[in-house]
């Protein structure tokens, strides 16, 4: 995630700095393949790996499908919108609030996504009752 805030960040900076001019074009390419190999590696694949691991038995079915279809529903709301957003904030904006999204990502998963690895399946609900 962090890798992600940081290539948005590059991609806002490369249209907005103008000591940057030179090298925008560049810069938007590589804030864009860093981005895209990061999501890739990293926070593509987490929910469908992640999320079976921390609904109880017993929900686990439900619980998924709904996170997942969340997950989709999302991702088809921001490409539906993102050029309006575009049009009405800026690319800059855009990418920056894109890049903040990603800081507080960050924060929220470190604060409070347990470690799985190495766990099993009921250890981990132990972990995640709230009994516990």
């Amino acid at each position: 995630m962090i890798v992600k805030a940081v290539s948005m960040l590059l991609l806002s900076l490369s249209f907005t700095w103008s000591v940057l001019a030179p090298y925008s074009g560049t810069l938007a390419v590589l804030g864009t393949v860093a981005y895209v190999l990061s999501f890739s590696l990293g926070a593509g694949p987490v929910p469908a790996l992640l999320l079976p691991e921390i609904f109880a038995s017993r929900i686990r079915a439900k619980a998924i499908s709904l996170s997942l279809g969340t997950h989709w529903i999302s991702n088809f709301v921001i490409g539906l919108y993102f050029l309006s957003v575009v049009n009405n904030f800026g690319i800059t904006s855009v990418y920056l609030g894109f890049s903040t999204v990603c800081i507080l990502a960050v924060l929220y998963v470190s604060g409070n996504v347990v470690e799985t690895k190495g766990r099993s399946l009921e250890e981990i609900e132990r972990a995640l009752s709230p009994a516990s």
